[in-house]
């Protein structure tokens, strides 16, 4: 950024990866000795953050679109989303072709399932299965987005990954 009278100003100096609010505040200051409010800076953010990246409420709208072509393009994948009455995301379940292919063909039979929180704006659980291959290595098999950690959601989850899978005698699944 070039200032004023020509000479080079370096902005954006001591920030790590994201551009956090307090950081927004301090570089108005320095830059046009400006004082603005944590929340202005915060709303900033938010709106320069939306017009890059988009609305969740865009990008679950493009899902359906999303899991069409994902299947088309990828033989054999697998997703299914549900939505409640009121028309709001449920679950989500994704597991690509090639991935189960491999399962059935050459990896171990030993499932691994874990969930973890999403912390976002809409808050709900990430359901991930992987298992190993023969050279140890972790090998994704599926995904799953739940509302919540809850006995509902694990179970549509693994009856998606049942469905996925089929009946597979001596099959272990672990989690915790």
């Amino acid at each position: 950024m070039m200032s004023r009278d020509n000479r080079h100003v370096k902005t954006y100096q001591e920030v790590g990866c994201e551009f956090r609010p307090k950081d927004i505040v301090a570089d108005i200051r320095k830059q046009y000795g400006v004082q603005i409010s944590y929340d202005k800076a915060w709303r900033a953010r938010e709106l320069a953050l939306g017009s890059i990246r988009g609305s969740p409420e865009e990008s679950y709208n493009t899902l359906p679109s999303y899991c069409y072509v994902l299947e088309q393009k990828n033989p054999g994948t697998i997703t299914d989303i549900v939505i409640d009455c009121d028309n709001q995301f449920k679950y989500f379940f994704m597991s690509i072709g090639a991935s189960l292919v491999g399962f059935h063909t050459s990896i171990r039979l030993v499932v691994a399932i874990d969930g973890t929180f999403l912390k976002a704006k809409y808050l709900g659980t990430l359901f991930i299965v992987a298992c190993k291959d023969g050279n140890n290595q972790i090998y994704p098999l599926a995904f799953g987005i739940g509302d919540s950690e809850n006995d509902a959601s694990w179970e549509w989850c693994l009856q998606k990954l049942h469905d996925a899978l089929g009946h597979i005698d001596d099959l272990f699944v672990i989690s915790d």
